[in-house]
């Protein structure tokens, strides 16, 4: 294996396996021929991925097996349980079978919308992310959560199905525009925030023009791929600690659905929800607003806190009570105790969310 590809074992009950992270990648990772040799396999990749990466993809899958391939429209809103059972028909009409392994490639709507196809489809079968975004690299590639939208809020509708392997090889970040390595910056200064102190200290040395760099970009896919295995392994299916994964995410995905998916990156939203999370984690007298005030600074060192039109408080709390995390009709939050020091399942009282939503989205202060 080349020197410079690293891997991280993720260890849950729902199966082991490797996330390998490195520049070329995808061609080091020798046990996707024992995963693509079994029977016809469906790859799912993303169009703008095809467009770019096409002849990289199908080199290092070449001899590996037998492929069907469905390609993916950008967009959140084609992750959506109709587009789902589209693709389920395309599946069976392509010879799709409890042997065969789904392969998605792309970003993190792909990774989501592959790894629900391979849950439901004939009652599990192997998934392989293969991440193309600093975003999925970061996030939604490891840990198992897949699923689709509906109208009502986002990723309502979906299942815990661990893949077979990941591989997040960093050439595919060399054509990734700033805007979407931004949308994966937001991740991985999450994970610096709730603990991953490594991280933390690597972007308050760097810029963006630093951290865009091949090394500093491995260096954060693999520290939160470390980072967010450590959390997935102590648990697997969000029964306590893993909720403290979801910092930034209440506030977020209420964003991201009250603008129903348009005109906002994930990255962008959860950065908004970042922003409003800290500052409710400092009027619930949790947080120091001197360390509260330092994230907030790297959010907008690295161009992530941007105003969007179209959102007002009434709205944001209506998306916010369809959150999984709401309970008994009241959202619960993930907040910051301290430095590194998250807690989760927090109850905030309604006033205090509408002035917080108020003071730091809405009128942008």
């Amino acid at each position: 294996m080349d020197g410079t590809v690293k891997r991280v074992r993720v260890k849950t009950s729902g199966g082991s396996y490797d996330v390998v992270v490195g520049p070329g990648a995808l061609r080091h990772a020798p046990e996707m021929r024992d995963l693509l040799g079994r029977d016809v396999c469906a790859m799912i990749v993303n169009e703008t991925v095809q467009g770019l990466h096409g002849a990289y993809i199908r080199s290092c899958f070449e001899g590996l097996g037998e492929f069907r391939t469905h390609i993916m429209p950008d967009g959140e809103e084609y992750k959506s349980f109709p587009q789902a059972e589209r693709a389920f028909d395309w599946m069976l009409a392509s010879g799709i079978s409890r042997r065969s392994t789904v392969v998605g490639i792309g970003g993190g709507v792909t990774g989501d919308f592959s790894g629900f196809l391979a849950a439901l489809f004939m009652r599990g079968i192997p998934i392989i992310h293969v991440p193309t975004t600093l975003l999925a690299m970061v996030d939604s590639s490891v840990g198992g959560k897949v699923a689709v939208n509906i109208s009502a809020g986002k990723n309502i509708i979906g299942a815990f199905h661990q893949p077979a392997l990941v591989v997040a090889d960093i050439d595919f970040l060399g054509t990734l525009p700033d805007n979407e390595l931004r949308n994966g910056l937001a991740e991985a200064l999450k994970h610096a925030f709730i603990g991953e102190n490594a991280l933390f200290e690597l972007f308050e040395k760097g810029d963006f023009d630093s951290i865009r760099k091949a090394e500093s970009l491995m260096e954060i896919v693999y520290r939160s791929a470390l980072f967010k295995s450590s959390v997935v392994e102590r648990d697997e299916r969000e029964g306590g600690l893993r909720a403290i994964l979801n910092f930034g995410h209440t506030v977020g995905h209420a964003v991201e659905s009250l603008l129903e998916y348009r005109g906002i990156s994930h990255g962008q939203a959860v950065a908004l929800g970042m922003a409003a999370e800290l500052e409710i984690s400092v009027r619930a007298g949790l947080l120091d607003r001197a360390h509260a005030r330092r994230c907030t600074e790297l959010l907008e060192r690295y161009g992530l806190r941007i105003r969007r039109a179209g959102l007002d408080v009434d709205g944001l709390m209506a998306h916010m009570k369809y959150d999984k995390k709401t309970s008994l009709g009241r959202a619960r939050f993930a907040l910051l105790s301290g430095p590194g020091k998250p807690v989760y399942d927090r109850e905030v009282l309604d006033d205090v969310v509408r002035a917080v939503l108020a003071d730091t989205i809405v009128t942008g202060g």
